[in-house]
């Protein structure tokens, strides 16, 4: 599975804009290429990816801001270790949130939003039977996203957003579980089931056991990464 999850070559960058330095870069810390530590040199940078000083500049302070970088003044950037405690922090801090916005768009919910959400689920598992992770990525996303809007939390969906490239990124690199595909549909319908109920406390129970899911499996794909 994995081998379908690999991203594409260094060619992607001919279009020179900080955003996609920052995917490739964020890329190449997560795979190893740039190891936990290490210094990164604007000039190094520069030559690798073939683009100017500035969006080399711009990439760097996105991707501190994801917690993968640490800047220093008069030091420069250096790439922070991800390991275990790194990521089951970002995922308690998820759990809580995604499960409070879940059970906050109730409040909002109305049948053209189920409809919405259904479309998108129908969508996820078509991906999914052609084995399309990085379609499946971006609309699980955009299911996500679809719930959490109707909550009406804009600081809350900023710290959810925050991770969520950071952790497809992740996916992409270290794969999923051979049943995590399967487990994602039953468990988005699941929550989908609760919220057609709108019983809070359903919805609360469904979403998190979708959230503790998904952490176990992304680290346990990553096991040998951590020894």
């Amino acid at each position: 599975m994995k081998d379908k999850l690999q991203s594409d070559s260094l060619s992607e960058l001919a279009n020179p804009t900080y955003s996609r330095v920052r995917e490739k870069l964020r890329e190449d810390i997560l795979s190893g290429y740039f190891i936990s530590g290490e210094r990164l040199k604007i000039a190094e940078l520069v030559e690798r990816y073939k683009v100017s000083q500035m969006p080399i500049r711009e990439a760097l302070q996105q991707l501190q801001g994801e917690g993968l970088l640490i800047i220093e003044p008069n030091k420069g950037a250096h790439v922070r270790k991800v390991d275990r405690q790194f990521l089951e922090s970002i995922y308690e801090i998820r759990q809580l949130i995604e499960v409070y916005l879940t059970v906050k768009c109730i409040e909002n919910l109305k049948e053209k939003d189920l409809k919405s959400l259904n479309q998108i689920q129908k969508s996820y598992e078509a991906a999914a039977s052609k084995e399309d992770y990085t379609t499946c990525l971006q609309l699980n996303r955009r299911f996500h996203s679809t719930i959490y809007e109707l909550a009406n939390n804009s600081e809350g969906l900023q710290i959810l957003e925050k991770h969520w490239q950071l952790i497809n990124t992740l996916r992409l690199t270290y794969g999923f579980g051979s049943r995590r595909t399967t487990e994602v549909i039953e468990e988005h319908r699941a929550i989908l089931d609760a919220l057609e109920s709108r019983n809070p406390a359903a919805v609360e129970a469904a979403a998190a056991i979708h959230c503790v899911n998904a952490k176990a499996d992304l680290l346990a794909q990553m096991s040998d990464k951590f020894k």
